[in-house]
C-alpha cells in the first residue's frame, strides 16, 4: 500500500508539477536568461528536475513492459491460508496448475491435484493485462468443489514483481 501511495500519489503530484514547470519554462522563454547566464544552482535544479521527470516515466513503462504477452510465460506461485499452488504459463498458450489444499484452521493437508488448460490474451487496460484461463481450478474454499472452468485474471507489474491476480479477495495471487 505504501508503494502505491508513494509511486502514484506522490509521484503523480511531482510529475504534474514538473510538467507544469517545464511548460511554464517553454511558454515564458523570452522572460528568462539564456542557459549560460543562469546561476549554477538554477542549472543544477533544472537538470535534477528533468532527470527526476524522466525517471518517473520509467515506472509506468516498466509496468507496461512486464505485462506484455511475451513476458507472461514463466512459473508463478501463490501461498495463503488455503494452501499453496504453482501456475506455470507456457508461451504456446497453455498452463499447468499444481495445488495443495490445507485446512485453514489446523493447517492439515486436505487434498492436492494438477490441472492443465489454455490461456489467452483478452485485452490491455492501462497498466495491466487481462487474460482468460480455461480449465482453471478455483482455489478458494467456496470454489474447490466446482469443476475447473474459465476464469478471468489480471497480469500486473506493481512493486517490481509480475503477478497474476485471480481472486484477490481470497488471496489467490500468483507471483513470479
Amino acid at each position: 500500500m505504501l508503494y502505491f501511495l508513494v509511486v502514484f500519489g506522490f509521484g503523480g503530484i511531482l510529475l504534474f508539477g514538473l510538467t507544469a514547470y517545464f511548460g511554464w519554462e517553454v511558454i515564458t522563454r523570452r522572460h528568462r536568461p539564456s542557459w549560460p547566464n543562469r546561476t549554477r544552482r538554477a542549472k543544477v535544479m533544472i537538470t535534477l528536475s528533468g532527470l527526476f521527470f524522466v525517471w518517473l516515466l520509467f515506472i509506468p513503462l516498466r509496468m507496461i513492459w512486464v505485462t506484455r504477452v511475451g513476458a507472461i510465460s514463466g512459473s508463478y506461485t501463490s501461498t495463503g491460508v488455503w494452501g499453496t499452488a504453482t501456475l506455470t504459463m507456457h508461451p504456446d498458450g497453455t498452463f499447468v496448475e499444481i495445488w495443495q489444499f490445507r485446512n485453514e484452521y489446523n493447517g492439515k493437508p486436505e487434498g492436492q491435484g494438477v490441472t492443465q488448460g489454455i490461456w489467452r490474451n483478452e485485452r490491455r487496460d492501462w497498466l495491466t493485462r487481462n487474460i482468460e484461463l480455461k480449465s482453471f481450478k478455483g482455489l478458494a474454499e467456496y470454489d474447490r468443489d466446482h469443476v475447473p472452468g474459465a476464469t478471468g485474471a489480471n497480469v500486473m507489474g506493481y512493486g517490481g514483481v509480475t503477478s497474476i491476480e485471480i481472486d484477490s479477495g481470497s488471496d489467490i495471487v500468483f507471483r513470479k
